[in-house]
């Protein structure tokens, strides 16, 4: 071999060494790669371990968490995985049915045997939603069966997992016991029940007590006003007074005890009605003004000027407790004192506006703080000493108090003995567009009796009332008003007159020996629908005075009610009222229209003032101005003639628009010139036309037009042309649908 051969070969070799070399190191680079990222993977690794350890001991700690809280609540927890026919269920459940405590699976059949017959259908169903997909959860109470009897349990049921379809495949669910929750209901409506028996007891017997006192009542109250209207001398006039007094006292007394009963039950409605407030205020405190003055104290009523006139609420309630209020102010001030009322209506931020306060101060005996905490409670007084010298039952001021919060208001009390009291009645005020109680005492009432016969003259009243007393005072009463008076001692007797006709009213008492009044109205009514008779007018005149009488007479068929004791004054504002609604067609007809009867004749003659037209009152608006007055009446006759006229024209076209736009118009005219009646009839007019209600438009008409005859006669004499008459010959046909 050569040397030049030799140098090649060692060179080759060389090169591969070389290239070997390098391959080395490249391998011994991923080598190290490797191990780096196998040291990375370990600790990874470790990491990962940590994590589930530490996962696992969370999951462990939760779990711990959830059995406690189980085992705390009680609950049994069920497993049902569908669609096997055993159900798992944990060891707390052995426990509740009186069976060894352990977790274990249960057979459907056994569990379902155990349902009580009555509630099975109602778990069945709720379960078989769940298995359908109907809902997702579910909860029920039944009762299960146990080694000692039937125990109440709460179930709780979802679904836990669905298949591929979205069909339900597992259900779980909680099981408690409720025995002592059940129980605790049925005590609790036990104790309802026997609550509600006890006021149904309490309610029962003060309507019997009103009952048995008011008929006694009723009598001494007629008799003391037919006494006094007697010839009598002095002294015998001063001892009726004092019995009428009385008499009103105790009603008062009655009348309390049943509002706050009422109250108690919640049975005590407050009105929502239009009235004059600061006529209502006035009514209100005139007569203990009277009192006040003649004790003597000195009293002062201050309206302020900014308060509004017309207003919504209970113009009753509200005067009930402001009579309250000043009666225990006269009668807790010693003579020579001062009583003050103010009433104003602050302005105060938020949805109402206004509040009317009306404050009631004196200068009397005062209350002590320790007195004021219970001083609005039922039957409590300052202390013992007040009822036996000033007399009362403590039930004035709780009454006001639950009335001013039934009204959405309040009474505040301030207070310093010796140093006179102040009351403050706070209430929402509730204004009202501006639009055209108790009985009174017998002199008073005579007086109206006097003033009111000519409305009832020739009225023909059968009076169906059993009592002799109570019938002679009510007899008496009738005859002074000029009414030819029936008189039936009952029942049958009462139906029997009724059928011979020629009846226009009846007072009915309720309560009398064989057929009662709500039988013998029920027969009136059953006979005028068979035979096809104009409806006769049936007031209820009883001692029934509890909330639900007046109800149950109307549903009798009776028309009106009034309480006994038989107020003159209420009685005949019941009257008029019924007949009113007759005359305006406003009562259920069954029969074709019949000759008017006295009835008819009577309500249609005005009642609320003998004169269309207020003239003075117009004069003092206008401060005398003949000339204006004068133009005034010139402009309303025509305006009268021109808008009834237009109003027939409506009627026969049936243009509701114009017959409210002519209503509305002569609604206002007629208020402004103190034509109250004219207005009231012009508003019903405008009501109807709204309503859409042309028979009754049709029937308020012709009344209407009798009115506006009266005012124009009025109108014309002031005009000097009495001889004038705009309604005379030109008068249109008008059509009663």
């Amino acid at each position: 071999m050569t040397p030049d051969r030799l140098a090649l070969d060692l060179q080759r070799t060389l090169n591969e060494l070389a290239q070997e070399k390098a391959r080395t190191q490249q391998l011994l680079g991923e080598v190290e790669r490797q191990n780096r990222e196998l040291d990375r993977l370990r600790s990874s690794v470790h990491r990962e371990s940590n994590s589930r350890l530490l996962a696992e001991e969370a999951l462990d700690e939760t779990r711990d968490r959830l059995q406690m809280a189980v085992d705390a609540a009680g609950l049994a927890l069920w497993d049902w995985q569908l669609p096997a026919q055993k159900l798992f269920l944990t060891a707390r459940w052995g426990e509740l049915i009186g069976d060894i405590g352990r977790d274990a699976y249960w057979e459907v059949t056994d569990l379902t045997s155990r349902l009580h017959p009555e509630d099975a259908p109602l778990l069945q169903t709720a379960m078989t939603a769940l298995l359908e997909g109907r809902e997702q959860r579910a909860v029920v109470q039944h009762r299960v069966r146990t080694a000692t009897g039937w125990m109440w349990v709460e179930t709780h049921g979802m679904v836990a997992e669905h298949d591929t379809k979205g069909k339900p495949i597992r259900l779980m669910g909680t099981l408690a016991d409720i025995g002592e929750r059940k129980r605790i209901e049925l005590d609790g409506a036990q104790a309802r029940e026997m609550a509600e028996q006890a006021s149904r007891a309490k309610s029962e017997f003060l309507a019997n007590i009103s009952h048995e006192v008011r008929t006694p009542l009723n009598a001494l109250m007629g008799l003391t006003r037919m006494l006094m209207d007697s010839p009598l001398n002095a002294e015998q006039a001063s001892w009726l007074s004092l019995m009428d007094s009385s008499a009103h006292a105790l009603l008062a007394l009655l009348n309390d005890i049943l509002d706050l009963s009422r109250i108690e039950a919640g049975k005590l409605d407050i009105e929502h009605t239009r009235f004059d407030l600061h006529r209502a205020l006035r009514d209100a405190s005139g007569p203990h003004a009277e009192q006040a003055r003649a004790k003597p104290l000195t009293f002062q009523l201050v309206l302020h000027p900014d308060m509004p006139q017309w207003v919504m609420g209970d113009p009753g309630r509200l005067g009930q407790v402001v009579g309250n209020l000043l009666s225990n102010a006269i009668k807790f001030t010693p003579r020579n004192g001062r009583i003050d009322v103010t009433v104003s209506s602050p302005r105060v931020a938020g949805p109402r506006a206004r509040q009317l306060q009306l404050k009631v101060q004196d200068s009397g005996v005062g209350i002590g703080r320790k007195q004021q905490a219970t001083i609005f409670e039922a039957f409590t007084q300052a202390d013992a000493s007040t009822a036996r010298r000033y007399g009362g039952s403590g039930l004035g001021l709780a009454i006001c108090a639950r009335l001013a919060s039934l009204m959405g208001g309040r009474i505040d009390l301030q207070s310093e003995l010796g140093q006179g009291s102040s009351f403050t009645l706070t209430l929402p005020l509730h204004e009202a567009p501006m639009e055209s109680g108790g009985p009174l005492s017998a002199p008073m009432e005579l007086m109206e009796i006097a003033e009111a016969g000519p409305r009832y003259a020739g009225m023909v009243v059968l009076l169906a009332e059993d009592h002799p007393v109570n019938e002679m005072m009510l007899r008496q009463l009738l005859l002074r008003l000029g009414c030819i008076v029936r008189v039936a001692r009952g029942g049958a007797q009462a139906v029997a007159q009724w059928e011979q006709g020629g009846i226009d009213i009846v007072l009915m008492d309720v309560q009398m020996p064989g057929m009662s009044g709500l039988q013998a109205t029920q027969m009136i009514r059953e006979a005028e629908s068979r035979r096809r008779l104009k409806r006769t007018p049936i007031v209820a005149v009883t001692a029934n005075a509890m909330p639900g009488d007046r109800q149950a007479c109307l549903a009798a068929g009776m028309d009106g009610y009034t309480p006994k004791p038989v107020s003159p004054q209420a009685l005949m504002q019941e009257m008029d009222r019924v007949l009113d609604m007759l005359a305006a067609g406003k009562m259920p007809a069954v029969a074709p229209s019949a000759p008017p009867t006295a009835a008819a004749a009577v309500v249609k003659r005005p009642a609320a003032s003998p004169e269309a037209l207020d003239v003075d009152k117009l004069r003092r608006r206008l401060d005398g101005d003949e000339e204006t007055l004068r133009q005034l009446a010139l402009a309303m006759r025509s305006d009268l003639f021109s808008r009834l006229t237009d109003m027939q024209r409506a009627l026969e076209a049936r243009d509701a628009a114009a017959a409210v736009a002519h209503a509305h118009g002569l609604k206002g005219s007629l208020g402004s010139m103190t034509a109250e009646r004219g207005a009231r009839l012009a508003k019903g007019l405008e009501l109807a036309a709204r309503a859409g209600d042309w028979s009754l438009f049709g029937r308020a008409l012709p009344l209407m037009r009798t009115e506006a005859r009266q005012i124009d006669r009025m109108l014309a004499r002031i005009l000097d042309a009495d001889g004038s008459d705009l309604f005379g010959s030109t008068e249109p046909p008008v059509t009663v649908y």
